[in-house]
């Protein structure tokens, strides 16, 4: 499995599940001048963490995926998701997390979270491998939230989503901070990540600070 970084919440994974490969995508966004999303994407399967389709633009994706914006397990080509609803103010439903089952390995997505979850809600994020969430706030988790839902989950691997970059027109949060407050954990910078279940991290915790692809 490869992991690739597009920008805020919006992660790439491309999967293989024996001869069967598949392509996911989470969270598309409107490009902005210094932030462009990339125009050639064909995914099998979109995951959304919002269950406001307009939020995010689908007319980005030159095929037409499986879009998942609702509560529910589906499985396209090999990927499993699991995704769960949030209650909000006045019992409503909007924000969503995700459990994907993936090569032998379980990933929370956390893409639009902005609020730290109760202990029931993360009882559905036990034994993950990796955590991708934000850290950078701007309507997400700031920082030090973000480190409380990592300590409370207590992943292997955790990925840092939607934080600062050059040029935003709403500036967000550095990744800098996240990881300082994270004590006890490895960073490591790269372009692209590959995983693999025998590769994960057993005796520390990893920090993945994806660059922008």
């Amino acid at each position: 499995m490869q992991l690739f970084w597009h920008g805020f919440s919006c992660v790439r994974i491309e999967a293989s599940n024996g001869e069967q490969e598949a392509i996911l995508v989470t969270d598309p966004f409107e490009s902005e001048a210094s932030v462009r999303f990339p125009r050639t994407l064909e995914p099998d399967l979109v995951v959304l963490s919002h269950q406001d389709r307009g939020r995010f633009p689908l007319s980005v994706f030159e095929n037409k995926p499986f879009v998942v914006s609702d509560p529910g397990e589906y499985e396209v080509k090999g990927l499993f998701a699991h995704i769960f609803a949030l209650t909000q103010e006045k019992g409503l439903t909007h924000t969503l997390i995700t459990r994907f089952e993936i090569e032998g390995m379980s990933i929370g997505f956390l893409g639009g979270l902005s609020r730290v979850l109760q202990e029931e809600e993360a009882g559905k994020l036990e034994d993950l491998d990796v955590l991708m969430l934000p850290v950078g706030g701007g309507g997400c988790l700031t920082a030090v939230q973000a480190v409380e839902m990592v300590n409370m989950i207590e992943p292997r691997l955790v990925i840092p989503l939607h934080f600062d970059l050059p040029g935003l027109k709403e500036p967000l949060g550095s990744v800098d901070v996240f990881c300082k407050l994270l004590s006890g954990a490895e960073r490591q910078n790269v372009n692209k990540l590959k995983l693999a279940k025998k590769d994960l991290p057993s005796d520390k915790l990893v920090i993945a600070v994806l660059e922008r692809s």
